[in-house]
């Protein structure tokens, strides 16, 4: 088949049918761009977090050091780190291998919380086993991280530094940076940040067997054997309902559509499928690869499927709060800085102003610990604010790591937008967005008598690991 705007568009309104928040998609096809997409605030170009999608980057690291025979799949990784024998919990951890990572079978079935650690490493070597190594698939971010700090241990340089020169100069990637644990390694799981275009050219260099304009950049042989089955997951993800269940390679996904993925958590996306010589590269805020997959195999596969799904709505921007921009009475009772009651997230007060400059705005403060937290919200259109970021992450934090030392290039900016609108006569509601994070975050005030009552929560993080919701009351 052949990919066009009006499959790209069919595609785009099913996953707004579904609610699904699609912030940048790119489709290439026999290496020419098929279609391209992006949703305001965002851009094709911005850089953001891709999550378990660095898993894969950190699979082809290690394709590298083997094709350059500085290593073996089955080799135990213990024999490159001696250094963490004494601290073996369980003997079988003598025998993890190599593959046995790449193919997450180590052999435990929990994934330690290892984020607060000085030495991430602890967290595994010193755990029991549930299985012998190789046997049991289990996925597990700590597998992809001690591949990390093997590919550090064995080139000399960082996971981040070996592929800077091996893999992103030689695409042209040029904007991008890597998380790193306490002791500077990079997060072999989760840690890089890229944009969906770059990814794209990530996922059309797998798809060309591993070459870039006629140039060797990933070995052939790894691409071939990383990318195809290597491990059954059903017996892991035995529920329909997950795409997860169709089989894993080293640190790639096998697809039930056919071809194979890169997938991340909140649905970031590289599916490459090599019968339609197809690369769709994809960043959203959603829960799984199926919700993504599903609605685009219907696109491939069934034609009659786009009739009647073309848009109807605006798909040039993320969803704006549906409400009017004025509330007369309760308006005018929510101005100025009202004290709160006590509260759990100990909010001192909260502060609220309108304009009407050249379109209306809201602009929202509140306060905890002598901080200020100030956005400013557009009506009918997201509205930048280079500050509030950092407030909004003391809130809701995706808790994923604590590095000793921030690793955030300087280029980078912590932007927020923000949108408001009254969505009935007595409620406000700010919805805003982060470039650099899939968090969704919503404030909802209520006028109710002589209080107000406002809601913050957001979507798009890991619950359990913070609040993800406020309920704050003040007095008016």
């Amino acid at each position: 088949m052949k990919f066009n705007e009006e499959h790209g568009r069919a595609y785009l309104a099913k996953l707004r049918s579904l609610g699904i928040e699609t912030r940048s998609i790119v489709v290439m096809q026999k290496g020419s761009l098929a279609f391209s997409h992006t949703a305001k605030p965002f851009s094709l170009e911005f850089v953001h977090p891709l999550y378990s999608v660095t898993k894969s980057f950190t699979s082809v690291a290690v394709g590298m050091l083997k094709k350059e025979g500085k290593l073996g799949l089955d080799e135990p990784w213990i024999a490159w780190f001696p250094e963490y024998k004494g601290a073996v919990a369980d003997h079988l951890f003598l025998e993890v291998s190599i593959r046995h990572l790449l193919t997450m079978t180590l052999g435990q079935d929990k994934e330690p919380y290892v984020h607060n650690d000085d030495d991430w490493a602890m967290g595994v070597v010193g755990k029991e086993f549930a299985h012998k190594p190789g046997t049991v698939f289990f996925y597990n971010s700590m597998c992809s991280h001690l591949l990390s700090m093997l590919v550090q241990r064995v080139s000399g340089q960082k996971l981040s530094a070996f592929l800077s020169q091996r893999l992103f100069e030689p695409l042209g990637i040029k904007r991008w940076w890597w998380e790193e644990d306490r002791r500077g390694h990079s997060i072999g799981g989760y840690g890089l940040h890229l944009s969906t275009i770059d990814l794209a050219r990530f996922g059309q260099c797998l798809l060309d067997g591993g070459y870039w304009k006629g140039k060797e950049v990933i070995p052939p042989a790894w691409v071939e054997d990383a990318t195809r089955l290597q491990m059954q997951t059903q017996p892991f993800y035995p529920a329909e309902s997950t795409e997860d269940r169709n089989g894993y390679g080293y640190q790639f996904w096998m697809c039930a559509g056919g071809g194979f993925r890169c997938s991340g958590l909140f649905g970031q996306l590289c599916y490459v499928r090599s019968k339609d010589s197809l690369v769709v590269a994809c960043s959203s805020s959603t829960s799984g690869s199926k919700a993504l997959l599903d609605p685009l195999y219907e696109v491939l596969d069934d034609e009659k499927s786009m009739n009647g799904v073309l848009p109807t709505a605006d798909l040039t921007s993320l969803p704006l709060v549906d409400g009017a921009a004025h509330a007369g009475m309760s308006e005018r009772r929510l101005v100025g800085r009202h004290n709160c009651l006590r509260n759990f997230g100990n909010f001192e007060t909260v502060e609220l102003k309108f304009f009407n400059a050249e379109s209306p705005c809201a602009c929202l403060t509140l306060t905890r610990d002598k901080q200020a937290f100030k956005v400013k919200a557009g009506y009918g259109r997201w509205l930048e604010n280079t500050t509030g970021s950092a407030f909004v992450g003391e809130l809701f934090p995706f808790a994923t790591h604590s590095a000793e030392e921030d690793t955030r290039p300087s280029w980078t900016v912590a932007e927020t937008f923000a949108c408001y609108g009254w969505i009935s006569p007595t409620t406000l509601e700010f919805s805003l967005r982060e470039l650099d994070s899939t968090r969704c975050t919503f404030i909802r005030i209520s006028v109710d008598g002589t209080y107000a009552v406002c809601e913050l929560w957001a979507e798009g993080v890991l619950g359990g690991l913070s609040p993800t919701k406020y309920t704050i009351a003040a007095k008016l």
